[in-house]
């Protein structure tokens, strides 16, 4: 026997430490990784012909597990003309329900108000909702999002950034 060679004790001692190095790495992906990254906001860029009435988004699920009783809740938080003056009357709230998004999917959802805005804005933004359970955690959690109108010289909304 070579003395330089590993006894088969320390052999099984090497693939058993491996063998657990992946199994913790294993469970901190399915377990902790959930509780740590929120659902993710994508929304378009460089649009032609936006309205501050509404916005699309995808809401992103960024794990490796499944995230289960989504629902979003979105309301306009600020839209301002112009000219100064602030629209009152467009504070309808947008629910929506999705029971489950897969790991590493999106799904696409969309806010609207009530009033349909044709002149120029200088500000739109909404604010957004959603709770969700991270799985395998039963637990409920939630984050809130503003997504803020990107508005150019003329008063046209051309993309809308989450903050």
């Amino acid at each position: 026997m070579n003395p330089d060679s590993p006894t088969p004790n320390a052999r099984l001692l090497r693939i058993l430490g491996v063998f657990l190095s992946v199994a913790l790495f294993s469970a901190a992906v399915v377990f902790l990784l959930p509780l740590v990254f929120a659902p993710r906001i994508d929304t378009p860029t460089g649009l032609k012909y936006a309205t501050p009435s509404s916005v699309d988004f995808r809401i992103s699920n960024q794990n490796f597990t499944a995230l289960t009783d989504v629902e979003y809740a979105c309301e306009i938080s600020k839209l301002i003309l112009a000219n100064g003056s602030a629209v009152e009357n467009a504070q309808e709230v947008i629910r929506g329900r999705v029971r489950n998004i897969p790991a590493r999917h999106a799904i696409a959802a969309r806010c609207e108000t009530s009033a349909i805005i044709t002149s120029p804005v200088k500000a739109a933004e909404y604010k957004l909702k959603i709770t969700y359970k991270p799985y395998p955690w039963p637990q409920q959690r939630s984050v809130e999002y503003r997504i803020e109108a990107e508005v150019n010289g003329r008063g046209e909304v051309t993309a809308w950034k989450p903050d």
